[in-house]
């Protein structure tokens, strides 16, 4: 793939979690597979959430509803934080847990209430 869809998703990935963030999930997955976390990268973040189609907030917005659907809490809170990143109001991500759990069933949508939750915490003072 091209150095362009490289630096594409991790511009992307920045976006969404911070360069900190995106830096390190790249090394997490790098040190599990190099391949597969350049197809990540370029692939997923460098041309999919690049694609001209969605704004990535609605990419975001279905992100959230497929991991919802899927009960992928992990990788929810993740995107859940990023979605909040790109500046989408809690209220929304609120309703998408609403709509979707007429789709996905109240399971479902128990996890990612919680996940919500968690997210959305003040963070707690150091005692």
């Amino acid at each position: 793939m091209s150095d362009e869809s490289a630096k594409k998703g991790m511009e992307l990935r920045t976006k969404l979690w911070g360069e900190k963030a995106a830096q390190d999930g790249d090394k997490f997955l790098r040190n599990f597979d190099e391949g597969f976390a350049t197809f990540l990268n370029e692939q997923l973040f460098g041309t999919i959430w690049n694609r001209p189609g969605l704004p990535v907030k609605l990419r975001s917005l279905i992100t959230m509803t497929a991991l919802m659907a899927l009960g992928r809490g992990p990788e929810l809170r993740l995107h859940m934080r990023g979605a909040l990143n790109l500046g989408i109001p809690p209220e929304e991500i609120k309703e998408l847990i609403v709509h979707v759990s007429q789709y996905s069933g109240v399971p479902t949508a128990i996890e990612a209430i919680r996940a919500f939750t968690e997210v959305t915490a003040p963070p707690k003072a150091k005692e």
